[in-house]
């Protein structure tokens, strides 16, 4: 009994080995605010769940306030939550609501996941009772901010393949900090303008004892653009001779401060948005216009002329959720006005319907879900492999249907959020191949009946799952960014990447069936048992041929979009190169097969070859950097691809020895003689 639990695991093994901005805080004691700030705890859930809602323009796209969050914590903190200094864990969007509302208490929060103690000694900093890899906060950090970033300045001028660990981990701090400082000071201008006493130009519109806030001088934006040097020039800038020091002053520090988050959305088309001063603006927004920061609000309403009036109405309302940060009661509601304006905006250019859809994506966690599915299905599986009973299989069954539906929900959801096809980004592609190598392994189950398809899918859906959320660790990055323009139509990514991300799946699948077959060769897993082995080798062939046939039709497609975006059919590139490999290998392949140049145990050992080609093909050339689909470039993947390749060259290599040994031995009396072809 113990050999078919060596092989299940030795097959599990293979195939998941396959698969400085404005704000800076000083090392001091935090500073208290009385009653103003209340114990962790201030939020309450309905008023985190509107913030999760809010949307917001990163990266080129809109999503909510909720996605945002988690991916900017995942970046600085290597997980989707941080803890408190009093023990509390907390979600990104109340993590993101400290740093905006109480970053003097978010600065002690550690959220920077530092990989080596080493990057803290070359800080200079000490940190006894840490562990090696450890968490730490902005406080602790920024007191050796300088040394970090003069640091990770000198580190940058090298090239990141060329980085040790500790320079390359110094740059990343470096970044992450600065991405901290972003968010946690971007509301840091609402402390309000120059009073009147200094600043003549405030004393002139507001009167000799007004303290006005952002949002009166985008108000009176028209009054105060003369005495900002910006004069009749609608393209004016601070450049253009500053008339009020103190003012023009205030004025830097927004647009140095408040550049980090996008949050306003522009007026849409058929609103009047003509100056004060008389530059006639075509009536009607920019409905493809990029949203606004408090930045960009200052400089189009101060020194461009522009009237932004429901802009300034959302700036008054998060002024308002600033002023009441202490009262949770009081912050709901502003909050609410906040979110009411802004929603409307986002709804009348249509870019609002898909952000609820994406918080309800997110909170379902589908994928996560699904990889605990597949576990307890490989689980189930090996267990029926050991001791077989009719309920296992069953279960097993019911487990892969149950984990494969809810990986298709996710990326059917992930499809409607992006309006794309299912294959955009190389994250999706994991996700894609996987279901797609279940789906085939079910059908090749349904067929034969013999319970190893089964089990080949519960292991290719745990590698699959396991893989994206490594990648995704590792990344670091929103996974439905925009798009880069050559990859911006629905038409080709529907119809080649789709395509050829089929044959993909069907190359590893096949490959998958060549490891069952040499590892049961090389255990002795059903010695003797020919029809066990002569069905894998169908199984086989039938998979290489339906991968060939996608791989084929996916490559010329590839070919005609090169033609339409480049103005070239085939260009020798990595990617392009890899494609070929896999229909030429494949062709290979099969013709040996067909020509009796290779026989069962061949066709496994060349399929196995055929999913690191793949793997080549899918990964390898990604870490070129060169190329035009150097798009696709994925660091930090180098050192898992080696080590598949290595652990698929050792079982190539048991294979060949296996061979070897068999085709020398000595024939039994009456027994011809071993062929020794492969």
């Amino acid at each position: 009994m113990k050999k078919p639990l060596l092989f299940v695991l030795a097959a599990a093994l293979s195939l998941a080995a396959a698969a400085a901005a404005s704000f800076r805080v000083a090392a001091e004691e935090p500073h208290h605010h009385g009653s103003e700030v209340p114990p962790h705890g201030r939020w309450n859930r309905e008023t985190v769940d509107l913030f999760a809602l809010l949307p917001v323009q990163d990266g080129g796209r809109v999503k909510p306030l909720h996605s945002f969050a988690g991916f900017t914590l995942l970046a600085l903190n290597g997980m989707r939550s941080v803890k408190t200094p009093a023990g509390d864990k907390i979600e990104p969007t109340e993590w993101l609501m400290d740093c905006l509302f109480f970053p003097e208490q978010a600065v002690d929060y550690d959220c920077f996941v530092v990989q080596t103690d080493e990057v803290i000694d070359a800080a200079g900093l000490a940190h006894e009772g840490k562990k090696r890899r450890d968490r730490y906060s902005y406080r602790f950090l920024g007191a050796a901010r300088p040394k970090i970033f003069e640091l990770a300045s000198r580190y940058q001028e090298i090239d990141a393949k060329e980085r040790t660990p500790v320079q390359g981990q110094l740059v990343n701090l470096a970044h992450n900090m600065m991405q901290f400082e972003a968010v946690a000071g971007f509301l840091s201008f609402l402390g309000g303008a120059p009073e009147a006493s200094i600043s003549p130009a405030i004393e002139k519109v507001f009167g000799k004892d007004a303290h006005p806030t952002l949002a009166d001088l985008v108000d009176h934006a028209a009054e105060l653009r003369p005495m900002l040097g910006a004069g009749d020039d609608p393209h004016g800038g601070m450049g253009a001779g500053m008339g009020d020091a103190a003012l023009a002053g205030y004025v830097e520090e927004v647009v140095a401060s408040s550049r980090g988050m996008s949050i306003f959305p522009p007026t849409a088309a058929g609103a009047d948005q003509a100056d004060h001063a008389g530059h006639a603006h075509a009536k009607g927004g920019d409905d493809h216009a990029e949203w606004l920061s408090p930045s960009e609000l200052a400089m189009r309403t101060l020194f461009r002329g522009e009237r932004m009036p429901e802009q300034a109405a959302a700036l008054r309302d998060l002024e308002a959720m600033y002023a009441v940060r202490g009262d949770a009661m009081a912050f709901h509601d502003k909050a609410v006005s906040y979110r009411d304006r802004v929603v409307d905006l986002a709804e009348a250019r249509g870019e609002y319907s898909k952000v609820p859809l994406e918080v309800t994506f997110y909170k379902a966690q589908f994928f996560f879900y699904a990889q605990i599915v597949f576990v307890f299905a490989f689980l189930f599986a090996a267990v029926s492999w050991i001791k077989p009973t009719k309920a296992l299989p069953r279960l097993t069954t019911g487990a892969v249907v149950v984990a494969n539906l809810l990986l298709i929900a996710g990326i059917t959801m992930r499809c409607i959020i992006r309006s794309r096809p299912p294959v955009s980004t190389l994250y999706e592609t994991i996700l894609f191949i996987t279901a797609v190598a279940v789906i085939v392994s079910m059908v090749t189950e349904y067929i034969n009946r013999q319970g190893i398809a089964l089990t080949l899918a519960t292991v290719l859906g745990s590698a699959g799952m396991f893989l994206a959320d490594r990648y995704e660790m590792q990344e670091r990055i929103d996974t439905m960014p925009s798009l880069v323009a050559v990859l911006d139509t629905n038409f080709w990514l529907a119809t080649h990447v789709t395509t050829v991300t089929i044959g993909y799946s069907a190359g590893l699948l096949a490959g998958a069936i060549g490891h069952v077959y040499v590892l049961g060769k090389v255990f002795g897993l059903k010695k003797g048992d020919t029809a066990f082995y002569k069905t894998l080798t169908s199984m086989t062939y039938g998979t290489l041929c339906f991968g060939l046939l996608f791989s084929v039709v996916g490559t010329v497609l590839g070919g005609i979009w090169a033609n339409d975006s480049w103005g070239r059919f085939w260009g020798w590139d990595p990617k392009e190169n890899g494609a070929l490999a896999i229909v030429l290998w494949e062709l290979i392949v099969l013709h040996a097969r067909m020509g009796g140049f290779i026989r069962d145990f061949g066709v496994a050992m060349a399929s196995i070859f055929g999913a690191a080609v793949v793997a080549a093909s899918w990964w390898g050339v990604n870490l070129l950097g060169v190329g035009l689909h150097s798009y696709g470039f994925t660091s930090g993947i180098l050192m898992t691809l080696l080590g598949y390749f290595v652990f698929e060259g050792l079982i190539l290599g048991a294979g060949g020895i296996y061979h070897l040994v068999s085709a020398r031995a000595i024939p039994t009396a009456g027994e011809p003689p071993p062929l020794p072809r492969t």
